[in-house]
């Protein structure tokens, strides 16, 4: 089911940017697409346009020189996990014309409260799947399976 017209495109009238998505199965590329992204496509494929920034969140090492050739010139790249394979060796031309890669180590506390204050001011909109403490194991098996359309959440009643 697609988010209500109301809120779907908040991000884009919130930064007026557009949105594009890479992911390797099709089920996600829906889901990026019911969020609001203007196109979903595969791991490796080239978005319809040249980007000025991309976001790998996977830990792929092999996807970096794809995300690289998908950005126009002075183009930023940004590796958000905490460990990533091994990333292959990709041609200067990649780099060339001012193009950046840069890691993310961690986010601090502050960090955290400040993306769920704009999150609420957008508003983003998620898929979550909750899960009982006493069925962490379920959770990364479901995770480990993907089996889970979004993200799953422990819930710890207190």
């Amino acid at each position: 089911m697609a988010p209500p017209a109301t809120w779907r495109f908040k991000w884009r009238e919130h930064w007026g940017v557009e949105v594009y998505a890479s992911t390797r199965d099709p089920r996600h590329q829906a889901l990026a697409k019911e969020l609001g992204a203007l196109w979903a496509g595969g791991t490796l494929d080239a978005p319809p346009k040249k980007l000025d920034a991309a976001i790998v969140f996977a830990p792929a090492g092999e996807i970096v020189p794809a995300a690289l050739a998908s950005l126009k010139k002075g183009g930023r790249l940004i590796l958000g996990g905490i460990h990533m394979s091994d990333i292959p060796s990709f041609s200067y031309n990649l780099l060339y014309q001012e193009r950046t890669i840069r890691s993310v180590a961690n986010n601090t506390r502050e960090d955290g409260a400040q993306f769920l204050q704009l999150a609420a001011e957008i508003p983003v909109r998620t898929h979550v799947q909750v899960f009982p403490l006493a069925e962490a194991n379920q959770a990364l098996n479901a995770l480990k399976n993907d089996a889970i359309r979004g993200a799953a959440v422990l819930r710890v009643n207190s």
